[in-house]
């Protein structure tokens, strides 16, 4: 796979990072697409090629395509992408959900393109967010179901920006995890910044506590609308635990019950000193 054409549509913070990151390491030529117009501009500015052709044209040539765009979009981009790319051009996403259901993908799209999301981001958007280093270290989860030839290419196209992890696990799998892990997250950082909010307390006034634990706040509400809505169920579950986990914290405090302080407050930090990335 020498000198490969890959198509990179939507060129926000993954899909600029990834064209970005492609670009300067002359693994393959890098064609982006974009409705934004912004977002064109920045890519041609930090010289990436794209093309001033309709969605279908950008696809033609591509043995690669990556659809980088929000979750609600995904089902529009990967209509096109089976009409429009080579019967043997390997086609993915990047969306935070997999399941077809989630995705809104009839069984023949389904079945050609997979979900290979990568365990990176930013909370802000656009290619102004983008970065060549953004996947340096990070790990890419794939859908189980790729074929070998597929995962040739997963090989090839993670380890290109860095990336340090490929896990391969059902679509299912994949999204009951970020359930927990991605959007309890964030959703856990909007409950409190909308309670500092209500409370009134002027954000140039605290100190990098209150910064690191709201900062997923800052995202936009069109990144994560589809993410928080797509599996109702789990994420409920996930936050009727985290309900729970506050009231614990709650009663312990109430009784001055300091054991049962120091056994919630000891089994987090454990757990979050083991989320350290490895020196």
């Amino acid at each position: 796979m020498k000198l490969p054409s890959v198509t990179v549509v939507g060129l926000g913070c993954i899909g600029g990072s990834l064209a970005t990151a492609i670009t300067p390491n002359g693994g393959g030529f890098v064609t982006g697409w974009s409705t934004s117009p912004e977002d064109r501009a920045m890519a041609r500015a930090a010289n990436i090629d794209v093309p001033d052709v309709e969605l279908i044209q950008s696809m033609s040539d591509a043995r690669l395509v990556i659809i980088a765009v929000p979750v609600q979009a995904i089902a529009e981009v990967a209509a096109v992408a089976m009409r429009a790319a080579p019967d043997d051009a390997a086609i993915i996403h990047c969306g935070g959900v997999q399941s077809r259901a989630a995705l809104g993908l009839d069984e023949p799209t389904y079945a050609r393109v997979i979900g290979a999301h990568p365990l990176a981001g930013s909370h802000d958007s656009g290619f102004g967010a983008s970065r060549a280093e953004l996947f340096a270290g990070s790990t890419v989860s794939i859908e189980s179901r790729a074929s070998a030839h597929v995962r040739g290419w997963m090989d090839w196209l993670w380890a290109q920006v860095g990336a340090a992890r490929l896990d391969y696990r059902s679509a299912e799998e994949h999204d009951a995890m970020m359930a927990w892990i991605s959007h309890l997250p964030q959703l856990a950082s909007t409950a409190l910044a909308a309670t500092f909010a209500a409370e009134h307390i002027d954000p140039g006034s605290v100190g990098p506590g209150a910064r690191d634990t709201t900062r997923l706040a800052a995202s936009a509400f069109e990144q994560w609308s589809s993410l928080v809505t797509a599996q109702p169920e789990v994420l409920d579950g996930a936050l009727t635990k985290l309900e729970r986990s506050v009231a614990e914290l709650r009663e312990a405090l109430s009784h001055d019950d300091q054991r049962a302080l120091r056994k919630i407050w000891d089994a987090a930090r454990e757990w979050r000193r083991g989320a350290e990335p490895s020196a």
